[in-house]
Protein backbone atom coordinates (compact mmCIF):
# COMPACT_ATOMS: atom_id res chain seq x y z
CA UNK A 1 0.00 0.00 0.00
CA UNK A 2 1.03 3.44 -1.03
CA UNK A 3 -0.40 6.78 0.96
CA UNK A 4 0.68 9.97 -0.81
CA UNK A 5 0.65 13.34 0.74
CA UNK A 6 2.28 17.25 0.75
CA UNK A 7 5.33 16.90 1.83
CA UNK A 8 6.16 21.11 1.15
CA UNK A 9 4.59 24.13 2.61
CA UNK A 10 4.95 26.32 0.26
CA UNK A 11 5.52 24.02 -3.20
CA UNK A 12 2.96 21.69 -4.62
CA UNK A 13 5.20 19.22 -6.59
CA UNK A 14 7.24 17.72 -3.48
CA UNK A 15 5.51 15.08 -2.46
CA UNK A 16 6.35 12.37 0.44
CA UNK A 17 4.69 8.33 -0.20
CA UNK A 18 4.44 5.90 2.07
CA UNK A 19 5.08 2.76 1.38
CA UNK A 20 4.01 0.00 4.47
CA UNK A 21 3.75 -3.48 3.76
CA UNK A 22 1.23 -6.47 5.64
CA UNK A 23 4.38 -6.51 8.58
CA UNK A 24 4.13 -2.63 9.23
CA UNK A 25 7.53 -2.39 7.40
CA UNK A 26 7.04 1.23 6.66
CA UNK A 27 9.34 3.23 4.09
CA UNK A 28 8.51 7.05 2.94
CA UNK A 29 9.79 8.36 0.10
CA UNK A 30 9.99 11.87 -1.36
CA UNK A 31 10.20 12.89 -5.13
CA UNK A 32 12.96 15.73 -3.88
CA UNK A 33 16.17 13.93 -4.08
CA UNK A 34 14.42 10.71 -4.36
CA UNK A 35 15.16 11.33 -1.07
CA UNK A 36 14.30 7.50 1.91
CA UNK A 37 13.46 9.96 4.91
CA UNK A 38 12.26 7.40 7.05
CA UNK A 39 12.65 3.48 7.34
CA UNK A 40 10.55 2.39 10.58
CA UNK A 41 10.55 -1.36 11.75
CA UNK A 42 7.74 -2.86 13.99
CA UNK A 43 9.66 -3.73 17.16
CA UNK A 44 8.23 -4.72 20.49
CA UNK A 45 8.60 -1.61 22.27
CA UNK A 46 6.71 0.03 18.69
CA UNK A 47 8.07 1.38 15.51
CA UNK A 48 11.78 2.52 15.41
CA UNK A 49 13.34 4.34 13.11
CA UNK A 50 16.48 3.43 11.72
CA UNK A 51 17.39 6.30 9.20
CA UNK A 52 18.83 9.35 9.54
CA UNK A 53 16.37 11.90 7.38
CA UNK A 54 13.58 14.84 8.01
CA UNK A 55 9.97 15.42 8.08
CA UNK A 56 9.57 17.84 5.75
CA UNK A 57 11.33 19.65 2.47
CA UNK A 58 12.37 22.32 4.54
CA UNK A 59 14.17 20.57 6.67
CA UNK A 60 16.75 19.74 3.84
CA UNK A 61 16.33 23.20 2.43
CA UNK A 62 17.67 24.75 5.49
CA UNK A 63 20.89 26.38 6.14
CA UNK A 64 21.65 24.26 9.63
CA UNK A 65 21.31 21.19 7.26
CA UNK A 66 23.30 22.18 3.78
CA UNK A 67 26.40 23.66 5.73
CA UNK A 68 28.32 20.42 6.49
CA UNK A 69 25.52 18.66 4.01
CA UNK A 70 25.32 14.90 4.32
CA UNK A 71 23.19 14.02 1.93
CA UNK A 72 20.68 12.38 3.91
CA UNK A 73 18.68 9.31 2.21
CA UNK A 74 19.08 11.06 -1.00
CA UNK A 75 19.77 9.33 -4.75
CA UNK A 76 23.42 10.40 -5.77
CA UNK A 77 24.40 11.11 -9.58
CA UNK A 78 24.85 11.25 -12.14
CA UNK A 79 28.59 10.86 -10.71
CA UNK A 80 28.66 9.32 -7.18
CA UNK A 81 31.78 9.74 -4.75
CA UNK A 82 34.47 11.81 -6.22
CA UNK A 83 36.36 12.60 -9.25
CA UNK A 84 39.68 13.94 -9.29
CA UNK A 85 39.86 17.25 -9.97
CA UNK A 86 36.54 17.53 -11.71
CA UNK A 87 38.38 16.24 -14.58
CA UNK A 88 37.18 13.26 -17.31
CA UNK A 89 38.87 12.10 -20.98
CA UNK A 90 35.72 11.19 -22.95
CA UNK A 91 37.25 10.36 -27.15
CA UNK A 92 40.34 12.20 -26.77
CA UNK A 93 38.47 15.05 -25.25
CA UNK A 94 39.04 16.35 -21.67
CA UNK A 95 35.66 17.48 -20.11
CA UNK A 96 36.03 19.98 -17.05
CA UNK A 97 32.85 18.87 -14.75
CA UNK A 98 31.55 21.03 -11.94
CA UNK A 99 33.64 20.93 -8.73
CA UNK A 100 32.08 21.33 -5.35
CA UNK A 101 34.50 19.92 -3.08
CA UNK A 102 37.59 21.69 -3.06
CA UNK A 103 39.35 21.04 -6.44
CA UNK A 104 37.50 17.78 -6.74
CA UNK A 105 33.58 16.91 -7.84
CA UNK A 106 31.58 15.49 -5.36
CA UNK A 107 28.29 13.38 -5.40
CA UNK A 108 27.34 14.50 -8.86
CA UNK A 109 28.54 18.40 -8.54
CA UNK A 110 26.55 21.19 -6.54
CA UNK A 111 23.39 21.00 -7.81
CA UNK A 112 23.05 16.91 -8.54
CA UNK A 113 20.29 14.46 -8.19
CA UNK A 114 20.07 14.84 -4.51
CA UNK A 115 18.45 18.54 -5.19
CA UNK A 116 16.08 17.82 -7.74
CA UNK A 117 12.69 17.60 -8.31
CA UNK A 118 11.49 13.98 -9.41
CA UNK A 119 8.91 12.67 -11.49
CA UNK A 120 7.20 9.70 -9.47
CA UNK A 121 4.51 7.49 -10.72
CA UNK A 122 2.85 4.74 -8.47
CA UNK A 123 3.35 1.44 -10.39
CA UNK A 124 2.05 -1.14 -8.32
CA UNK A 125 0.79 -1.73 -4.37
CA UNK A 126 4.59 -1.79 -3.66
CA UNK A 127 6.88 0.11 -6.22
CA UNK A 128 7.02 3.39 -6.33
CA UNK A 129 8.80 5.01 -9.31
CA UNK A 130 11.08 7.98 -9.88
CA UNK A 131 12.26 9.32 -13.02
CA UNK A 132 14.90 12.48 -13.99
CA UNK A 133 16.04 14.07 -17.20
CA UNK A 134 19.49 15.21 -16.70
CA UNK A 135 19.96 17.45 -19.67
CA UNK A 136 23.44 17.75 -21.67
CA UNK A 137 25.58 19.87 -20.28
CA UNK A 138 24.55 19.68 -16.46
CA UNK A 139 27.16 20.24 -14.12
CA UNK A 140 28.99 20.12 -17.15
CA UNK A 141 28.28 16.06 -18.03
CA UNK A 142 27.41 15.71 -21.29
CA UNK A 143 24.42 13.87 -22.71
CA UNK A 144 20.91 14.20 -22.28
CA UNK A 145 20.75 11.42 -19.32
CA UNK A 146 17.30 9.77 -18.35
CA UNK A 147 17.08 7.90 -14.81
CA UNK A 148 14.81 5.60 -13.23
CA UNK A 149 14.99 4.22 -9.55
CA UNK A 150 12.31 2.19 -8.60
CA UNK A 151 11.91 1.93 -4.75
CA UNK A 152 10.43 -1.33 -3.83
CA UNK A 153 9.14 -3.07 -0.28
CA UNK A 154 7.97 -6.52 0.41
CA UNK A 155 6.18 -8.63 2.38
CA UNK A 156 10.07 -10.57 2.87
CA UNK A 157 10.86 -6.82 4.75
CA UNK A 158 12.77 -6.01 1.66
CA UNK A 159 13.30 -2.62 0.77
CA UNK A 160 14.45 -2.86 -2.72
CA UNK A 161 16.24 0.03 -4.78
CA UNK A 162 16.72 -0.61 -8.65
CA UNK A 163 18.63 1.64 -11.03
CA UNK A 164 18.13 2.69 -14.18
CA UNK A 165 19.55 5.07 -17.04
CA UNK A 166 20.74 5.79 -20.93
CA UNK A 167 22.40 8.56 -21.75
CA UNK A 168 23.14 9.73 -25.67
CA UNK A 169 26.52 10.50 -25.33
CA UNK A 170 28.92 8.86 -23.40
CA UNK A 171 29.26 10.41 -20.10
CA UNK A 172 30.63 9.36 -16.31
CA UNK A 173 27.68 7.55 -14.05
CA UNK A 174 27.63 5.95 -10.88
CA UNK A 175 24.57 5.77 -9.19
CA UNK A 176 23.90 5.19 -5.14
CA UNK A 177 21.84 5.39 -2.28
CA UNK A 178 23.29 8.00 0.70
CA UNK A 179 21.05 6.35 3.61
CA UNK A 180 22.61 6.41 6.91
CA UNK A 181 21.40 3.54 9.28
CA UNK A 182 21.18 3.79 13.09
CA UNK A 183 19.32 0.68 14.51
CA UNK A 184 19.14 2.54 18.19
CA UNK A 185 16.51 4.43 16.65
CA UNK A 186 19.31 7.81 17.30
CA UNK A 187 19.12 7.08 21.18
CA UNK A 188 22.93 6.05 20.64
CA UNK A 189 25.58 6.39 18.30
CA UNK A 190 26.40 3.62 15.69
CA UNK A 191 29.61 2.65 17.64
CA UNK A 192 28.00 -0.51 19.12
CA UNK A 193 26.68 -1.77 15.27
CA UNK A 194 28.88 -4.91 14.40
CA UNK A 195 29.22 -5.02 10.49
CA UNK A 196 30.23 -7.90 8.31
CA UNK A 197 31.30 -7.10 4.24
CA UNK A 198 32.26 -9.42 2.23
CA UNK A 199 35.39 -8.19 0.62
CA UNK A 200 38.88 -9.04 1.07
CA UNK A 201 40.19 -5.26 -0.30
CA UNK A 202 39.71 -1.40 -0.24
CA UNK A 203 40.83 1.00 -3.04
CA UNK A 204 44.15 2.71 -2.20
CA UNK A 205 43.16 6.75 -1.33
CA UNK A 206 45.01 9.59 -1.19
CA UNK A 207 44.56 12.06 2.27
CA UNK A 208 41.95 13.88 -0.09
CA UNK A 209 40.14 10.28 -0.59
CA UNK A 210 40.90 10.17 -4.21
CA UNK A 211 41.97 6.62 -5.51
CA UNK A 212 45.31 5.95 -6.48
CA UNK A 213 44.21 2.88 -8.55
CA UNK A 214 45.64 0.43 -6.35
CA UNK A 215 44.19 -1.68 -4.13
CA UNK A 216 45.21 -2.59 -0.56
CA UNK A 217 44.79 -6.18 1.46
CA UNK A 218 42.18 -5.34 4.55
CA UNK A 219 42.77 -9.12 6.29
CA UNK A 220 44.07 -8.80 9.54
CA UNK A 221 44.10 -4.90 9.28
CA UNK A 222 41.59 -2.43 10.91
CA UNK A 223 39.37 -2.45 7.78
CA UNK A 224 38.86 -6.20 8.15
CA UNK A 225 35.13 -6.49 8.14
CA UNK A 226 34.95 -10.15 6.68
CA UNK A 227 33.88 -11.56 9.99
CA UNK A 228 31.16 -9.62 12.13
CA UNK A 229 32.93 -7.00 14.45
CA UNK A 230 31.76 -3.91 16.32
CA UNK A 231 32.45 -0.68 14.55
CA UNK A 232 34.65 0.56 17.69
CA UNK A 233 37.10 -2.44 17.79
CA UNK A 234 39.51 -0.84 15.80
CA UNK A 235 38.19 2.41 14.85
CA UNK A 236 40.39 4.70 16.99
CA UNK A 237 43.79 3.35 14.93
CA UNK A 238 42.04 5.18 11.90
CA UNK A 239 39.68 7.49 13.24
CA UNK A 240 36.99 7.44 10.42
CA UNK A 241 35.87 4.87 8.03
CA UNK A 242 35.26 6.58 4.77
CA UNK A 243 36.56 3.38 2.71
CA UNK A 244 35.60 1.93 -1.01
CA UNK A 245 35.54 -1.95 -0.70
CA UNK A 246 35.93 -4.29 -3.13
CA UNK A 247 33.36 -6.11 -3.19
CA UNK A 248 33.19 -10.12 -4.28
CA UNK A 249 30.50 -9.69 -6.86
CA UNK A 250 30.08 -10.72 -10.87
CA UNK A 251 28.32 -9.33 -13.34
CA UNK A 252 24.79 -8.95 -12.80
CA UNK A 253 24.70 -11.54 -10.43
CA UNK A 254 22.59 -10.20 -7.08
CA UNK A 255 24.67 -11.58 -4.22
CA UNK A 256 24.53 -10.85 -0.40
CA UNK A 257 27.67 -8.85 0.34
CA UNK A 258 27.29 -7.41 4.04
CA UNK A 259 25.13 -7.30 7.47
CA UNK A 260 24.53 -5.00 10.05
CA UNK A 261 23.38 -5.57 13.41
CA UNK A 262 22.30 -3.82 16.44
CA UNK A 263 22.64 -6.12 19.52
CA UNK A 264 19.91 -4.36 21.72
CA UNK A 265 16.97 -4.23 19.40
CA UNK A 266 18.51 -7.42 17.82
CA UNK A 267 17.78 -6.03 14.23
CA UNK A 268 19.41 -7.30 11.74
CA UNK A 269 20.34 -5.90 8.25
CA UNK A 270 21.32 -8.31 5.12
CA UNK A 271 22.81 -5.90 1.86
CA UNK A 272 22.48 -7.60 -1.18
CA UNK A 273 23.35 -6.04 -5.00
CA UNK A 274 25.11 -6.43 -7.89
CA UNK A 275 27.44 -3.28 -7.74
CA UNK A 276 30.99 -4.00 -7.13
CA UNK A 277 31.96 -1.34 -4.62
CA UNK A 278 30.62 -0.55 -1.18
CA UNK A 279 31.35 2.64 0.53
CA UNK A 280 31.97 2.70 4.34
CA UNK A 281 31.37 5.75 6.06
CA UNK A 282 31.14 5.78 9.82
CA UNK A 283 29.33 9.54 9.87
CA UNK A 284 32.42 11.63 11.69
CA UNK A 285 31.34 14.55 9.83
CA UNK A 286 27.80 14.76 10.25
CA UNK A 287 26.93 17.75 12.10
CA UNK A 288 23.49 19.42 12.17
CA UNK A 289 23.58 22.57 13.77
CA UNK A 290 20.19 23.03 16.80
CA UNK A 291 20.01 18.98 16.19
CA UNK A 292 21.74 17.01 18.85
CA UNK A 293 20.36 14.13 17.01
CA UNK A 294 22.37 14.50 14.35
CA UNK A 295 25.65 14.77 14.87
CA UNK A 296 29.47 13.36 14.57
CA UNK A 297 28.71 8.75 14.38
CA UNK A 298 25.15 9.48 14.30
CA UNK A 299 24.29 6.90 11.13
CA UNK A 300 26.45 4.29 9.20
CA UNK A 301 26.23 4.84 5.62
CA UNK A 302 26.60 1.84 3.31
CA UNK A 303 26.73 2.81 -0.13
CA UNK A 304 26.53 0.79 -2.94
CA UNK A 305 28.00 1.92 -6.15
CA UNK A 306 30.70 1.60 -8.60
CA UNK A 307 34.01 2.26 -8.03
CA UNK A 308 35.16 5.96 -7.44
CA UNK A 309 36.94 8.56 -9.75
CA UNK A 310 36.11 4.83 -12.23
CA UNK A 311 36.51 6.65 -15.52
CA UNK A 312 40.36 7.88 -14.73
CA UNK A 313 41.39 4.75 -13.28
CA UNK A 314 42.82 2.54 -15.67
CA UNK A 315 42.51 -0.74 -13.32
CA UNK A 316 38.51 0.17 -12.68
CA UNK A 317 36.24 -1.13 -15.45
CA UNK A 318 33.50 0.82 -14.03
CA UNK A 319 32.19 4.12 -14.58
CA UNK A 320 31.04 5.46 -17.98
CA UNK A 321 27.59 4.75 -20.14
CA UNK A 322 27.53 4.78 -23.71
CA UNK A 323 24.96 5.35 -26.29
CA UNK A 324 22.64 2.62 -26.73
CA UNK A 325 23.73 1.15 -23.55
CA UNK A 326 21.47 0.77 -20.60
CA UNK A 327 23.29 1.14 -16.84
CA UNK A 328 21.23 -1.31 -14.11
CA UNK A 329 22.13 -1.68 -10.88
CA UNK A 330 20.04 -3.06 -7.97
CA UNK A 331 20.65 -3.28 -4.03
CA UNK A 332 18.27 -4.94 -1.68
CA UNK A 333 18.14 -4.25 2.43
CA UNK A 334 16.37 -7.48 4.02
CA UNK A 335 15.36 -7.11 7.77
CA UNK A 336 15.12 -9.84 10.17
CA UNK A 337 13.51 -8.95 13.74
Amino acid sequence: MIQTIAFSQTNHEIKQFTITNKNSVCAKITNYGAILTSLKLPLKSGLREIVLGFDSHEAYLSEFYLKDYPYFGAIIGRFANRINQGKVLIDGQEIQLQTNHGEHLLHGGQSGFDKRVWDAEIIGESKLQLSLLSKDGDQNFPGNMKITVIYELNDENELAINYSATCDKTSPINLTSHSYFNFTGGEKNIMNHQLQIDSDQILESNTELIPTGNYIEAKDSPYDFNAMKRINKDIDTIENYDDCYVLKTKGKNLRKVAELYEEESNIKMEISTDFPGLQLYTGMYINVEGNNQFGPFSGLALETQGYPDAPNQENFSHGLIHPGEVYEHQTRYKFHL
